[in-house]
Parts: structure tokens; C-alpha cells; sequence
């Protein structure tokens, strides 16, 4: 190969390279990983796999429906949850891939119930504890035969809160 064709083919392949590069570093931050970026997020600590709307905050809240009232069962929330996931499957906005963990995370989670709470089970010798869904007066470390058991109160056990620091 000649020098000169040798030279255009390395900037042909650094052209993409380069500007895959120079969008990534233009992409606003978005802490919470929900894809709305921080500067117009109106709720910065979005759970993991919440679906939210254009302004950021979960549009099936784990702590109360869309009236802001507590839900009347964990059905409702569940319910709530598959209705949007199915509604943006139909318009594109969602992948049946990208819908697995959002499902995954509603169903290993509190929300809906009033009597149960996270509750992370640790292991000395372990660097990431197990979390449970259960009621609350459940989450000892006498029963549960832990070294360290903590209530995190409502949310998903989906991904793994329980983590020692």
C-alpha cells in the first residue's frame, strides 16, 4: 500500500473515532443515569429503572399514585407500572430488553404495601449483603441469624442496595 493511501485510511478511521469522542463529552450529566439531565431534573434521585417523565420524577411513584394518595394495593402499583411499560413498548420509546429490569425492579419491591420494608441482610465476611422484602418486624438480626441486618425502608430490591461501605 501506498504512503499516502495509507495515511487516508488511518483519518478515515480516526474520523469516527473522533467524533464519537467529541458527542460523549457533549452529553449534559445526568447523576441519576434516568435520562434527563441534571440542570432541568425536578427529581435528581430517581430510583434505578423508575420510568420517569420529561421532568425526571417517576411517573409509577413507589410511595403514592398519580392523585398522591397512598396506593390501595400493590397490585395497583404493579398495574401502573405494566400499563406505562406496555405503553411505551407500543410507541418505541421503550425496548422488550430495556422493559425487563423495570418490571424486574417493580416486582422485587415494597411499593403498594404498608407493612413491608427492605431489609438488608450482611455478612461479615461478604462485601454485598442479600435483600429481602419482608415485614418489617421480621427484620432482625437475631432472627435472620446475620451479623448486621438494616431496615431501608420502601423501594426495590432491584439492583442490590445492601452493600457495605
Amino acid at each position: 500500500m501506498r504512503p499516502w493511501a495509507v495515511a487516508v485510511l488511518a483519518l478515515a478511521l480516526a474520523a469516527p473515532v473522533a467524533a464519537g469522542l467529541a458527542h460523549a463529552q457533549a452529553l449534559p450529566a445526568d447523576a441519576d443515569k434516568d435520562g434527563i439531565a441534571d440542570d432541568v431534573d425536578e427529581c435528581p434521585e430517581s430510583a434505578p429503572y423508575d420510568m420517569v417523565d420529561g421532568v425526571g420524577c417517576a411517573v409509577c411513584d413507589c410511595d403514592e399514585n398519580a392523585a398522591g394518595d397512598d396506593w390501595s394495593s400493590r397490585g395497583d402499583y404493579l398495574r401502573c407500572v405494566l400499563d406505562e411499560v406496555h405503553a411505551r413498548r407500543a410507541d418505541g420509546r421503550l425496548t422488550r430488553k430495556a422493559s425487563r429490569p423495570v418490571v424486574k425492579a417493580a416486582r422485587n419491591s415494597t411499593c403498594g404495601t404498608d407493612t413491608k420494608v427492605r431489609c438488608c441482610i450482611m455478612f461479615a465476611a461478604k462485601p454485598q449483603g442479600i435483600c429481602k422484602v419482608m415485614d418489617e418486624a421480621r427484620c432482625e438480626a437475631d432472627l435472620l441469624g446475620a451479623d448486621v441486618v438494616e431496615d431501608i425502608d420502601g423501594g426495590s430490591c432491584f439492583p442490590n442496595p445492601c452493600v457495605h461501605e
